[in-house]
């Protein structure tokens, strides 16, 4: 392969891992949105207030997307480094597998926040109590991504 189609595929790599870890965003945030929602539609069923704290579970899925935005300029950077050898030729294919392996993960990690976290809408919504302990799970959850993240970025440094 020329050169030009080996730096291609390591952008597509780079693209990856913000593409994939945005849509496990997308996925988790409007997961737990359709339970905040629910949530609040109960309360104003029963004449309460609705909690506007529930955006915080809502919200929690989106810091993938900006994990994965760091990895795909963390793989740019080193695509094109500034000054020396071009590395591509010799790790594309790390560069490729990091950003759609490390996508993916981060995908997963956003998508399964988002479940938990409406869980976590159900649970508020309905008690009034337990935020501490719900932002802990999540927190959990949230901690996968770093590791990915972390990792992938060790892996082609």
């Amino acid at each position: 392969m020329d050169q030009n189609m080996l730096i291609t595929l390591s952008k597509l790599g780079a693209v990856a891992a913000l593409g994939l870890a945005a849509v496990g965003s997308a996925l988790g945030c409007g997961t737990a949105g359709m339970a905040a929602i629910g949530a609040w539609k109960k309360a104003y069923l029963k004449g309460k207030n609705a909690l506007f704290t529930l955006l915080i579970f809502v919200g929690a899925p989106i810091a993938q997307t900006i994990y994965g935005m760091l990895l795909m300029l963390y793989i740019l950077g080193k695509i094109s480094p500034e000054g020396g050898t071009d590395p591509t030729a010799s790790m594309w294919a790390a560069y490729l597998g990091v950003g759609i392996f490390g996508g993916i993960g981060m995908l997963a990690s956003a998508w399964y926040i988002g479940k938990s976290a409406a869980n976590a809408c159900n649970a508020l919504g309905e008690t009034g109590k337990g935020l501490v302990n719900y932002l802990m799970v999540l927190g959990v959850g949230e901690t996968v991504a770093l590791f990915v993240m972390v990792f992938s970025m060790m892996l082609v440094s």
